[in-house]
Order: structure tokens, then C-alpha cells, then sequence
């Protein structure tokens, strides 16, 4: 009797490791890496050499409420010796002449939101090995940001007359970070601009919304970033091409794909936009204030900080 229930128990045992061992494995038929990007306005803000950085003196920013981020390049590169050049590509959005020279298509980056914020490839397509680094080309952002009305009074001849202009209003800022983005048309909020040409790195469009006086305010305005922060930390090593807005970041432990996965591999990216819209802040009370002259420095994103799930 002893001996069968002994019997009984190794089987039970050995049945439960062998369930358990397959239920771990979960093998799927066609594994995919999935990667999951998320803005955030609580993670470091670093520099172009990805070193930790305070707003420049004399001037002032804000963490902008993001809607989209467009991406048109997200590759793994196995080490900080790794040249750009020969990093795996798992993602790249399609180019094209239509403005002359060659430029990311807009419309074709790929567009992400708050909520729809994978992006999947099967495994299969990924090369195997292990990487210590993630890269990605951000061509694209839309976002909101609070700026200050101050100075309409005496430059919009259509301001009524004795209303105090000290009234900080909603702007929606289209920007585009890419090398060279070719631009059909894009809409903001409510207005559409026509471009149908190439932008440089650095090109915006605002649109601001509010109500005044009882009076709907609807505005748009372009204009240029002369400044683009590019977070990456092995510069040294590798450097990005100027002005491709390649933001890089290391994995706390190596990605690794192997020769022939059976299951999906997740990662998470936090892409920092921690005082991301930088401004020259003129009179120094911590506001954008652009009919006051104050000029946008800096509107790129300051850090990525990839992880495996």
C-alpha cells in the first residue's frame, strides 16, 4: 500500500513539472517582438550626449501633452561599436523625391498614440543575437502646449480695447524632426496647412484655440527650432547622421533573440519628454510668451530608455 501511494505521488509529480514546464514555454506559432512606447514627462531629461541636463540658463519649458509621435526608423544594435550604418533594422518608413532631393514621406511614418502605441514584427524577420542598444528615428510629434498672450494688445490690431492680455491659452504644435520631411499637407486642430515641399529638421507648425471676450481665437503660425536635442549616449562610438533626430538609449540587460524563438519578446521604450519645449525666456517669469518675441530653442525629446518585459 505504501509502495502505490509512493507510486501515486512521483506520477502526480512528474505529471505537474511536465504541465507546468509547457505551460511556461507557451509556444507560439509565429512569435512576434513587440514594442511599446510610451511618453513621459517623469523620466531623466538628458542631453545630446545623453548625460543628465537642467534648462539652459535664461531660459525656460515645459513637459508638452503629447498626441502623436511618428517614427520613421527603429533598429537594435548589438554594441556601442556598432556604427549606425550596420545596426538590424526592424522598422523603417519609405523616402521619397517628390520634393526634389530624397526626404521621409510623412504620410507613410509610422503613427502612434496615446493608446495605440505597439508597434509588432514577426521574430522571424529579426536577426538573432543579443543587443545592448535601441535606436529610433523620430520624424514626427504633435502636441500640446500652454503659451501666454501677453503683447497682443499692442500687436493684433483686432484685440479689445482695455482687455488685459495676460491670458494663457492652448497651442497645438505639429513638429517635424526628421532630416528631411516631404509634407503633402497636415492638419492640426481645426486648421489644415498646404506645404507640398521638403522641411528641414525644425519645422512647426502652432495652432493656438481659445475663447476671448466672448470672441473664438483661432490661430496659426510657422516657424523653425533652431535647436533639436538627440539624446545619445555612445556618440563617441557611434555617432547618428546630423540631424536625423536617431535618439539612443541602452538596455539594462541585453535584448536577446534567439535562433529560433517560440515565444513573443515585449519591450517597453519611455521616450522622455521632460521639459522637452524649451524657450528663450526673456523677462523671466517661466512663461512662453511668443508676441513678446520670446523664440522657441529647443522642441526635440530628451531620452529613451528601452526594457525588456
Amino acid at each position: 500500500m505504501k509502495l502505490s501511494k509512493l507510486f501515486f505521488l512521483t506520477l502526480l509529480s512528474g505529471t505537474l513539472l511536465l504541465s507546468c514546464s509547457k505551460d511556461e514555454e507557451n509556444p507560439t506559432a509565429n512569435p512576434m517582438l513587440n514594442i511599446t512606447f510610451i511618453m513621459d514627462a517623469d523620466a531623466a531629461r538628458l542631453n545630446n550626449l545623453g548625460e543628465p541636463v537642467a534648462v539652459a540658463s535664461g531660459n525656460a519649458a515645459q513637459s508638452p501633452d503629447f498626441e502623436i509621435l511618428g517614427l520613421h526608423f527603429v533598429g537594435l544594435y548589438p554594441d556601442k561599436f556598432t556604427s549606425y550604418e550596420n545596426g538590424v533594422t526592424v522598422f523603417s518608413s519609405p523616402t521619397t523625391t517628390a520634393g526634389g532631393i530624397a526626404a521621409i514621406d510623412f504620410e507613410k511614418e509610422l503613427m502612434l498614440t496615446e493608446t495605440d502605441n505597439k508597434l509588432s514584427v514577426p521574430l522571424s524577420s529579426v536577426a538573432a543575437g543579443s543587443y545592448e542598444y535601441f535606436r529610433s528615428s523620430i520624424g514626427f510629434q504633435k502636441y500640446s502646449v500652454v503659451y501666454n498672450l501677453s503683447g497682443a494688445s499692442s500687436t493684433l490690431a483686432n484685440w479689445p480695447s482695455g482687455l488685459s492680455d495676460d491670458i494663457d491659452i492652448d497651442g497645438t504644435v505639429a513638429s517635424f524632426l526628421g532630416y528631411n520631411t516631404y509634407i503633402e499637407d497636415y492638419t492640426i486642430v481645426k486648421q489644415t496647412v498646404s506645404v507640398k515641399a521638403n522641411k528641414i529638421q525644425g519645422y512647426f507648425g502652432l495652432e493656438s484655440n481659445g475663447t476671448i471676450a466672448g470672441q473664438e481665437f483661432n490661430e496659426l503660425t510657422e516657424g523653425n527650432a533652431p535647436q533639436t536635442t538627440v539624446p545619445n549616449p555612445i556618440d563617441d562610438t557611434s555617432p547618428v547622421p546630423p540631424g536625423s533626430c536617431v535618439v539612443t538609449g541602452k538596455f539594462p540587460v541585453a535584448l536577446v533573440i534567439p535562433e529560433n524563438p517560440t515565444r513573443d519578446i515585449n519591450i517597453q521604450v519611455v521616450i522622455s519628454i521632460n521639459q522637452s519645449f524649451e524657450w528663450q525666456d526673456g523677462n523671466g517669469n517661466n512663461k512662453y510668451e511668443p508676441l513678446l518675441g520670446e523664440q522657441v530653442v529647443d522642441m526635440g525629446t530628451r531620452g529613451v530608455f528601452p526594457e525588456v518585459l
